[in-house]
């Protein structure tokens, strides 16, 4: 058979007349993706080396440093940087994306295709190392998808395996996945090594079951655990005091780790120690979010959840109490409280002030709050009596941390700068005008509160306790209409009526006195100066008070302790009596 003529080609090639020493490679760009670290893990070098020799044999040329994303799933896409790789694709940055093998694009056969076909649209060729097709034919095309759809059944497939394993440790009364390497208070095996994280756990005839033992080799954690549980559920101990109690002896977690409230909270809620193994509701698991084109997807929820979260199953592991019922009734009593304190925080946890200058301390960049802070503990100094140490307490500017917008982009403070700040202030005003309130000063301060209408404090006061006795007699009222409609003496048109003008007059008064509550607070009340001897009775009581008495002191002289920028501690902090007037608040930064 005669071969057909070539094509006539009337325009000619862009490359036409460019010799092939200088026409340009193809610019390639490798990806890695690894799920999570373990022995068995392919590893990120490996994937780069594969990478490396399918661009040499193709003449492509690897321009940037390879784009890995390390510890992310393959059946999501909005956590990894597909998106960075597209972006550098809309931009012309490079011709070839260089893969290990199509699993390690990802194992979400739709979302898989859909960004591939977006690459391909912007003339991006896709290559996979070990399983390398051409994705500009059919049949390279099917070959792909066809890779794409045995790694999505493949996750899919440990993903069953895992929440069979998961359904036979509830059966078996066994603790939810790494629990059952160990729990405080409780250990797995006397022989076995203890686990180390990422590697498989080694295990023996005596442990090879799962079921945890309570500790008692060195120490009786029964006896901690009740401790703790009776505290908190029938003694009303606050967390703090427990956690400072388990830090004076010394008691940490199963990790090795100190114990912090967040932990206890932890410990606690799990219910283990009083016989519970305990796994979060079907329903906590996931939650659907919508994408900006409309489109949904499945994600996992946070694992920061309530204690109403999950559902308690009877464990196999040996409890504090031998008798169940008593378990029991410790457990109800502990769900009460943690419950309760979920709408009345004010009844069960103390949100007091922890220290001396707390409440008082505010920023020079934007006049907001300042709030308090430990250093990580793996920096924290040894605590004293209890207490941290006060270089380990940092003050920081509240609206800078939230919101990022403090025209002095925030300030910090330690505590033991700020309290010696005071001492030090203290001091010089005991020193400066011994005449107290007889003094030109303080007079000048006695007009100045005048001028300010001070005087009309008093009468705030006394319109609000009127407007808190109108409000309880609405809600009497109230109440009494309620019990007239149950017992059918009035209509419900009737009824609807008046709690309509009840309504009306309510909110009235609720206006009206969140307007004066606003008023008070912006007023700023100016005292009379204190004698000196009132300065020096501070200083003598000061080393021997506690952080809340110091506190109570402070409040009585300090009506603000304004930080500035710098490290000098004679310049660090400026302090504002009450009996002077407060400093001008400066402006926010705009909202960019």
């Amino acid at each position: 058979m005669v071969p057909a003529p070539a094509p006539i080609r009337l325009r000619p090639s862009p490359e036409a007349d460019v010799p092939d020493t200088f026409k340009r490679r193809k610019r390639g760009v490798i990806y890695v993706r690894v799920s999570i670290a373990r022995p068995d893990m392919i590893s990120p070098e490996l994937q780069v080396t594969h990478g490396m020799k399918l661009a040499e044999a193709n003449n492509i040329d690897v321009i940037l440093e390879p784009i890995m994303d390390l510890g992310e799933s393959g059946r999501a896409f909005e956590d990894r940087k597909i998106e960075e790789i597209k972006q550098l694709a809309r931009d012309k940055e490079f011709d070839v994306l260089i893969l290990w093998i199509w699993s390690r694009f990802g194992r979400n056969l739709r979302e898989s295709l859909q960004h591939l076909d977006d690459l391909m649209a912007y003339g991006i060729e896709v290559r996979a190392a070990r399983e390398d097709f051409d994705g500009k034919t059919t049949i390279g095309r099917f070959a792909i998808a066809q890779m794409l759809n045995i790694a999505e059944l493949e996750s899919n497939q440990k993903s069953d395996q895992w929440k069979d394993a998961i359904e036979r440790r509830k059966t078996n009364g066994l603790p939810h996945g790494s629990a059952g390497r160990g729990k405080f208070g409780y250990y797995r095996c006397n022989t076995c090594p203890p686990p180390e994280r990422g590697k498989p756990m080694d295990k023996c005839p005596k442990c090879k079951d799962g079921i945890l033992k309570l500790d008692e080799r060195q120490r009786s954690y029964r006896d901690v655990y009740r401790r703790l549980y009776e505290g908190y559920a029938l003694k009303g101990q606050s967390v703090r005091s427990m956690v400072l109690w388990l830090r004076a002896q010394k008691i940490v977690n199963w990790t090795g780790r100190e114990i912090d409230a967040g932990d206890l909270y932890s410990i606690l809620d799990s219910g283990f120690a009083l016989g519970f193994v305990r796994y979060t509701l079907p329903e906590e698991k996931h939650k659907v979010i919508t994408r900006d084109d409309g489109t949904t997807r499945t994600v996992r929820k946070s694992a920061h959840r309530d204690i109403t979260a999950y559902l308690y199953y009877k464990g196999k592991h040996e409890a504090i109490y031998e008798d169940e019922t008593e378990c029991e009734k410790v457990w109800d009593a502990y769900v009460d409280r943690r419950l309760s304190g979920k709408d009345n925080d004010d009844k069960n946890h103390d949100h007091s002030a922890k220290y001396s200058v707390s409440g008082s301390m505010t920023c020079s960049g934007c006049g907001e709050k300042m709030h308090s802070m430990l250093r990580a503990k793996k920096v924290q100094r040894p605590w004293i009596n209890g207490e941290p140490d006060p270089y380990d307490v940092l003050f920081r500017c509240t609206r800078h941390m939230k919101f990022k917008d403090c025209p002095g982009n925030g300030v910090y403070v330690t505590l033991k700068v700020a309290q010696e700040s005071v001492k030090s202030w203290i001091g010089a005003q005991a020193a400066a005008d011994p005449e107290g309130a007889l003094s030109v000063p303080a007079r000048a301060a006695q007009a100045q509160a005048a001028l300010t209408g001070d005087n009309g404090y008093d009468d705030d006061l006394i319109r609000l306790r009127a407007i808190d006795h109108d409000l309880e007699k609405i809600r009497a009222k109230e109440d009494t209409l309620t019990d007239a409609v149950l017992e059918e003496l009035i209509s419900n048109d009737a009824a609807r009526r008046k709690r309509a003008k009840y309504d009306t007059k309510k909110s009235a008064l609720q206006l009206e006195s969140a307007l004066i509550k606003k008023r008070i607070a912006d007023k700023p009340r100016i005292i009379a100066r204190p004698d000196a001897s009132a300065f020096s009775s501070v200083i003598e009581l000061w080393d021997v008070a506690d952080q809340a008495d110091r506190r109570q002191m402070v409040r009585t002289l300090v009506r603000e302790i304004r930080v500035n920028r710098g490290r000098d501690p004679e310049t660090k902090c400026d302090i504002w009596p009450l009996w002077e007037a407060p400093p001008e608040k400066p402006g926010l930064r705009p909202a960019s």
